[in-house]
């Protein structure tokens, strides 16, 4: 249990110095958007979050640091991210009714991480093409980790029900999200634009949020379970 303890709290550190380097990362880049390349500095919501992966921003500036700190902060994001998939499937498949559910959700984890992966290491003012292969994969297989979480939870007695329904919000927000991306407006005009930076921004804050706190929920779970054994 202390062990399991431990990896949330060290994933959760990866995710907040993921974050802190987004952080640096949107200071440093230069400007420009797909469709206004005068831009001075960074837009929420008119650039992507892979803008700061480019190489050279769309304003034609090298933007290197800012790319480095970018391809960083997403490897972290992952590591965290998957850190804490790591932990909720042990304390998952502590229970056998809900040990199947968390393994498949894992395997499949382990594929959405290495999809993010390829998204950071690919920079699309290089290699967009493959940028957007490995994005939209990603996205489109995350919901299925995060459905059969909820599968997992309600097989189990170890979390409360609110955990379950806080999995499925998430599976449902990243379905949505999923819809958008597929077949919401295009790129070429400022709405459509708009329109996707902002739904990829609200789908990296819930997602992220979701998992610093069911983090949280499982430390304490894990806590409880401690102090029972200890009691009998």
């Amino acid at each position: 249990m202390p062990a399991q303890r431990s990896l949330f709290k060290l994933a959760r550190r990866a995710i907040a110095l993921g974050t802190l380097l987004a952080i640096v990362a949107i200071a440093r880049y230069p400007g420009g958007t797909m469709l206004d390349h005068s831009t001075a500095g960074y837009s929420f919501f008119h650039n992507f979050l892979s803008d700061l992966g480019m190489t050279v921003a769309h304003d034609g500036q090298p933007n290197t640091l800012g790319s480095t700190l970018f391809i960083s902060s997403l490897c972290l994001l992952v590591i965290g991210g998957g850190g804490c998939l790591v932990g909720f499937v042990r304390l998952y498949s502590e229970s056998p009714r809900s040990r199947t559910f968390a393994r498949i959700a894992g395997v499949i984890g382990l594929v959405v991480c290495a999809s993010f992966i390829g998204v950071a290491v690919t920079p699309e003012n290089r290699m967009l093409g493959l940028h957007v292969q490995f994005t939209l994969f990603a996205f489109r297989v995350f919901p299925a980790v995060t459905l059969f979480l909820v599968f997992a939870t309600l097989a189990s007695d170890l979390f409360p029900r609110r955990v379950a329904f806080v999995w499925g919000l998430l599976t449902v927000v990243l379905a949505a999200y999923v819809v958008v991306l597929t077949w919401g407006p295009g790129l070429t005009t400022p709405e459509g634009l708009v329109t996707q930076v902002t739904a990829q921004k609200i789908i990296a804050i819930v997602s992220i949020s979701t998992f610093v706190y069911l983090s949280f929920e499982a430390e304490n779970r894990q806590l409880a379970i401690a102090i029972s054994s200890q009691q009998v």
